[in-house]
C-alpha cells in the first residue's frame, strides 16, 4: 500500500513565487499526496489565489494564520493538520523535482527509518524568475548522526527533508528561534537516536533571489547561532566548540559594523578555518560583507567607533 505524504508549503506575501512552488508539488510523480498551504498572515492576494487553487484540486487545503507569527509557527500548524504517514516541507520560494517525494518515500519505506534528506541545486534567479546560474550542492555522507550534526548543519534547508509525521509532531519547530530553526529541529530529532539518511540525488531547487530571506539577515543568523551554541554546548567536542564559536565570532564581527577588528582577530584565532573548504567559502563571504558594511557605515551621519560590546555568556 502506498502511504499518504503530507506536503506543507509555508508562505508569506509571495504569491508570485508560491505559484512555482505549488506547481512543483502538483507535478510530483508520487500519487498519494495531501497539500497544505499555510499562509503566515499574508497581506497580498495570497488568500484569494490559494482559495481558488483549493477549489480546483481537492488535494489542496488552505490554512490562514490571522497575523504573521513566523515560519516556525506556520510549519507547526501544518504538522498539526497532517494526516499522512510522512511530512515533506517546502518553502514558498523553493521548488521540488518531480521524483522528490517518490524517491524519499521509497527510501524510508525500504529502510524503515524515519528521516531523510536530499541534495539540492542553488538556483540564482532575477526579478522575472529567470535562472541566471545553477550550482549543484551534494553532501557525501550516506548517514548523518547527532554527533556529526553538532559540527555543522550538513542536512540543510527544510525543503530537502522528509520525516515521519508522528516524529515531527512530537519534536516540532522551536518558535522562539530567529534563525537556525531547521538546524535545531534536526538536532533534536537525531539526539533521540534517529539517523538522517542521505538521498544524494539533487531533488530540490533552492532559489536565491532578491526578495527577503531569513538567510540574508546577519542579525537573525547571529541570534540563532548564539542560541544553538548555548543549547548544545555541553554535547559538543572541544573541536566542535572551537568551530561553532569561530562561526559565531565571524557573524558577531560582521553584525557589529562599527566595531574595530577585535572580533575578527578573535574569530581567526579560534579555528584554522582556511584548512576547511566549507569555512573558507563561508568566512570569505562574511569578511567581504563586513568590510562593505564598515565602508557604508563610515559614510553615515553620526558614525561612532565604539558601539556597545556584545559578549557570549
Amino acid at each position: 500500500m502506498t502511504p499518504l505524504v503530507s506536503c506543507i508549503i509555508t508562505t508569506h506575501n509571495r504569491v508570485n513565487l508560491l505559484q512555482f512552488a505549488l506547481n512543483s508539488v502538483l507535478a510530483q510523480t508520487y500519487p498519494e499526496l495531501e497539500i497544505f498551504i499555510v499562509d503566515d498572515g499574508s497581506k497580498d492576494s495570497t488568500p484569494d489565489v490559494c482559495r481558488a487553487w483549493a477549489l480546483e484540486d481537492s488535494r489542496i487545503q488552505y490554512i490562514r494564520v490571522p497575523f504573521p507569527q513566523g515560519a516556525n509557527h506556520a510549519r507547526n500548524v501544518g504538522i498539526s493538520q497532517a494526516s499522512g504517514k510522512y511530512i515533506a516541507f517546502l518553502d514558498d520560494d523553493d521548488e521540488w523535482k518531480p521524483d522528490k517525494i517518490k524517491t524519499q518515500c521509497e527510501m524510508l519505506e525500504r529502510t524503515q527509518e524515519s528521516f531523510t534528506f536530499c541534495s539540492k541545486y542553488l538556483v540564482y534567479t532575477n526579478d522575472r524568475h529567470q535562472v541566471v546560474k545553477r550550482k549543484l550542492s551534494v553532501e557525501d555522507r550516506d548517514v548523518i548522526r547527532y554527533e556529526d550534526l553538532l559540527t555543522f548543519n550538513w542536512i540543510g534547508e527544510t525543503s530537502k527533508i522528509m520525516v515521519l509525521t508522528s516524529l515531527a509532531r512530537d519534536v516540532r519547530f522551536d518558535e522562539n528561534l530567529t534563525s537556525a530553526q531547521d538546524y535545531d529541529f534536526y538536532l533534536r530529532i537525531l539526539k533521540r537516536g534517529y539517523i538522517a539518511l542521505n538521498v544524494k540525488e539533487p531533488l530540490v531547487d533552492i532559489n536565491i533571489h532578491n526578495g527577503p530571506r531569513i538567510s540574508t539577515s546577519t542579525s537573525a543568523k547571529y541570534k540563532g547561532q548564539r542560541k544553538i551554541i548555548l543549547k548544545y554546548y555541553n554535547d559538543m567536542s572541544k573541536e566542535q566548540k572551537r568551530r561553532q564559536l569561530h562561526h559565531y565570532r565571524m557573524l558577531e564581527w560582521s553584525r557589529n559594523r562599527l566595531r574595530n577588528h577585535v572580533y575578527l582577530k578573535k574569530a581567526l584565532s579560534l579555528y584554522p578555518w582556511w584548512k576547511d573548504w566549507v569555512l573558507l567559502k563561508r568566512n570569505t563571504k562574511i569578511i567581504l560583507l563586513g568590510y562593505l558594511m564598515r565602508f557604508q557605515a563610515r559614510r553615515m551621519p553620526g558614525y561612532a567607533e565604539e558601539p556597545a560590546r556584545v559578549k557570549l555568556k
